[in-house]
């Protein structure tokens, strides 16, 4: 799941340079239902979870501004912060 979660972030990052900080996280609830998708049925609703409390914990004004300074490292690792705070609420 925080593979998933930053591979998300990193490709909004990269295609939202026109888009504000509520459109990155539409985009990124869109990603979710597409992501879901493609899961099994019995892992859907964990996924689901994951992938929802991902986009909620995710501050994506300040997602914006490391991506317009060039700072994808920043996005990684606050992408992976957000990941493994989703993954302890998980347990």
């Amino acid at each position: 799941m925080k593979k998933m979660s930053i591979i998300i972030l990193t490709m909004l990052s990269t295609t939202s340079f026109s888009m504000d900080a509520n459109q990155l996280k539409e985009a990124a609830l869109k990603a979710c239902d597409t992501q879901l998708e493609n899961i099994p049925e019995n892992l859907r609703e964990k996924t689901k979870k994951s992938c929802l409390c991902t986009v909620n914990k995710t501050d994506y004004a300040e997602v914006l501004a490391a991506q317009q300074s060039g700072d994808n490292e920043k996005i990684q690792q606050d992408a992976l912060k957000v990941a493994e705070a989703c993954a302890k609420e998980a347990l």
